[in-house]
């Protein structure tokens, strides 16, 4: 009996502990919030009713003791909310006019069928900024016990703002994102994260389902897009159309995706035009895996899975395009299965049956370039031509967050770097894959040419007690440089624009900082977009493509329908690519450092020994004469590091007799100096040298200037004068152009 209650107790430890490193494991489920959400827009007044229904789980072992919602909108409201203070007052679509600003309100807040309005207070908690409305708390009665789920009703009216920034109206056209009151994400033992509505952040919640009634007029009927899928058709009753959309759809629900999880979705969002033009069609997987079989083949074998286990589902997508821009609408589509093939081959398959991709109207564009789940905007413009990859690159990105920031929910206030940049760095690969490199285009009154000038001139004549006789307009352009006679093609590499990027600001903060915190917007941009595409392209360099693969699958696998951290996402990298490199992610991106590595190079002809040489005796005998002995060679090469990023580098070295040496400079040696000489003064060969490069398999994306990272014994002496006869004939024409005054 004792032994038999022993062995009791033995495994009640054994499952309470068992039980609270599940509570305590970064994977942990996160909570989860459903919404049923009703809405009626009234077009004349621009208003907005709704109510909601949330079905709130509380997953931790927390007692929640109030509610925290956004309210997205009140950023709208006035020119004194944190988002247009932090903004100056412009958004994306200019300065808001009186008469375009919007705002939302919260009527009713019932729990247990008691009222709680009275308890509501609007907080800036990062800020301090009385008058930013962004966030309200809601205090309740009685907290949600850890491990309970409380529904939660919510009424609410809003008016619609004019499109400035990510939502609204313009005419007609509709663009309706972060439009209903939204539950922050309560974090175990942190309590709400529900972070103010700044102007460099975007967005977290909770994933769910969602159930969303649209009420509208009826002139929309059939030109309505929303996340998730149409469940069954719309009613149009009394000038209004009412129309019901699922999130993830209802097939998707009752199954689990390929890595054996169930669909959910983290927002809603919807969009209507009369103007929309309808355009369908399907992503078919065997189509595009035998386009690009090879890359399928090294996928697999890198993850040493078959064939068939990186499949990905065939996807139905919906294009909904401006009338005037239909003819982009096979180019929106293509770019869009560029996305759900590449990413969901590296990354996991998209897993709902839909996706939608908007082409914002004529003076919607600041609704242009944004992703929602299972739905995002494109940008383009009229006559964007398919070499300058426009509409492809920002539809290839949006469609590309349904990976980055869709599936993977990492909290975008405070680490905007773990979408931004993995998904541009993701982008630039299937771009390159797919499009090949892209052309450098001038645009003149909207027509884009295939080229760019030598020389830039920013005025078409002299300027006369400093003011321009006459403005440098776009026609006045095209007729004065004739880039049919002037211009020069180029093409690029999607892939160099990360380095590009991270080279305009690359020490000013550090990666891994929240969002509004970073010295200005420029910052911002820098070190969450293409900083960050740049670290991981160095990544893949220094842990290899296989491992690099390895450990980026892992993690997105791991984390999905999940809210990882920075330090998540660097161990789970660092498991699944089975290396330690922690002190690469806290130099790259936890730190300002950047590094600048110099090359220097010369050779010394060995002049003939005089004198006596001993033998192998001892004995001494005359040194032979020299004409008897071969000429020698002795480099003399110094590689100097300036700045803190310690990176292990590779110089080679080639001489003229085809022989090739490359040796390693190694993070350890670099800590004890800043300087290296890769071959000894002894080191002598009869050939000279003819080249020595650093970092030769450009595994590094970090240098800060690479026109000191190569030395060639001869120089290239017919590109400078190309280069030169071109930029003459450009300024001989403008001259000619100006003499003339145009004519």
């Amino acid at each position: 009996m004792r032994k038999a209650l022993l062995s009791l107790c033995a495994a009640v430890v054994a499952a309470l502990s068992v039980s609270s490193t599940a509570l305590a494991s970064p994977f942990q489920e996160p909570c989860r919030a459903d919404y049923q959400i009703q809405l009626r827009y009234d077009e004349q007044e621009r208003r907005v009713q709704g109510r909601e229904s949330i079905r709130y789980t509380n997953t931790t072992r927390d007692d929640i003791p109030d509610l925290q919602f956004h309210l997205y909108w009140n950023a709208f409201a006035n020119d004194r909310s944190t988002h247009l203070i932090e903004s100056g007052g412009v958004t994306r679509g200019g300065l808001i006019k009186d008469g375009e600003f919007g705002w939302t309100r919260i009527t009713s807040v019932l729990v247990d069928g008691e009222e709680l309005i009275g308890s509501l207070e609007h907080i800036a908690l990062d800020d301090g900024n009385k008058d930013d409305r962004s966030v309200a708390r809601v205090r309740l009665k009685k907290p949600i016990k850890g491990g309970a789920a409380q529904v939660i009703e919510v009424r609410w009216e809003a008016r619609m703002p004019r499109v400035r920034r990510r939502t609204g109206y313009k005419d007609d056209f509709l663009f309706v994102a972060q439009w209903f009151p939204k539950l922050g994400v309560w974090e175990q033992s942190n309590g709400w994260n529900c972070h103010q509505f700044h102007a460099s952040t975007e967005f977290y919640s909770n994933y769910g389902w969602y159930d969303v009634e649209l009420d509208l007029p009826a002139k929309y009927e059939g030109k309505i897009g929303a996340s998730g899928v149409q469940e069954g058709p719309a009613r149009v009753d009394n000038g209004r159309v009412v129309t019901r959309f699922l999130a993830p759809g209802a097939a998707d629900r009752q199954e689990l995706d390929r890595i054996g999880k169930r669909p959910a979705v983290h927002d809603f969002t919807w969009t209507a035009d009369p103007d929309y033009v309808v355009y369908r069609d399907t992503f078919h997987w065997d189509e595009w895996a035998q386009r690009f079989s090879s890359e399928v083949d090294r996928v697999a074998l890198a993850l040493g899975r078959a064939r068939d286990e990186v499949r990905v589902r065939d996807v139905d997508v919906t294009v909904l395009i401006q009338p005037e821009r239909t003819a982009q609408a096979l180019r929106h589509f293509d770019a869009t299965c560029t996305a759900l093939f590449f990413y969901g081959l590296w990354w996991g398959e998209y897993p709902y049956e839909h996706i939608t991709c908007v082409d914002p109207a004529w003076g919607g564009g600041a609704a242009g370039g944004m992703e929602y789940p299972t739905l995002f905007t494109a940008g383009t413009d009229l006559w964007a031509r398919s070499i300058q990859q426009n509409p492809e690159s920002v539809t290839v990105h949006e469609a590309g967050h349904q990976f980055w920031y869709g599936l993977v929910g990492n909290n975008e206030f405070e680490a905007g770097w773990m979408d931004e940049g993995f998904n541009t760095f993701t982008q630039n690969d299937a771009l390159w894959l797919r499009y090949g490199p892209s052309a450098r285009t001038t645009n003149y009154a909207g027509l884009h040419y295939d080229g760019v000038a030598l020389v830039g001139v920013q005025s078409p004549l002299p300027k006369v007690y400093g003011l321009d006789v006459v403005p440098a307009t776009d026609v006045l352009r095209w007729w004065r440089d004739q880039p049919l006679l002037s211009f020069s093609r180029s093409r690029v590499d999607q892939r160099h624009s990360e380095r590009n990027g991270y080279l305009l600001d690359p020490d000013t903060d550090q990666v891994d900082c929240h969002g509004w915190l970073y010295a200005n917007s420029t910052s911002y941009r820098v070190n969450s977009y293409r900083r960050t595409a740049n670290a991981l392209r160095s990544l893949e360099g220094l842990v290899g493509s296989e491992r690099f693969l390895r450990g980026m699958r892992k993690y997105s696998e791991e984390w999905r329908y999940n809210h990882p951290y920075p330090d998540d996402f660097f161990r789970t990298f660092q498991q699944g690519a089975e290396v330690d490199v922690q002190w690469y992610f806290d130099q790259a991106f936890r730190s300002t450092a950047t590094v600048d590595w110099q090359l220097s190079v010369s050779e010394t002809q060995i002049k003939a020994l005089r004198g006596w040489v001993p033998d192998s005796q001892g004995n001494f005998t005359a040194a032979p004469k020299a004409a008897e002995e071969a000429p020698q060679w002795r480099p003399d090469i110094l590689i100097k590091r300036k700045g803190e990023l310690l990176l292990p580098l590779e110089v080679e070295a080639r001489w003229a007799d085809g022989h090739v040496v490359r040796r390693a400079w190694t993070r350890d040696d670099q800590l004890r100096s800043t300087w290296w000489k890769p071959f000894k003064s002894d080191e002598t060969r009869a050939a000279k040298l003819e080249s020595v490069v650093l970092d030769p398999d450009r595994r590094w994306t970090f240098d800060t200037n690479l026109a000191n990272n190569a030395w060639y014994a001869e120089k290239d002496q017919a590109t400078p004068w190309r280069h030169a006869e071109r930029t003459w004939a450009h300024w001989t024409h403008v001259l000619h152009w100006i003499g003339g005054i145009g004519g």
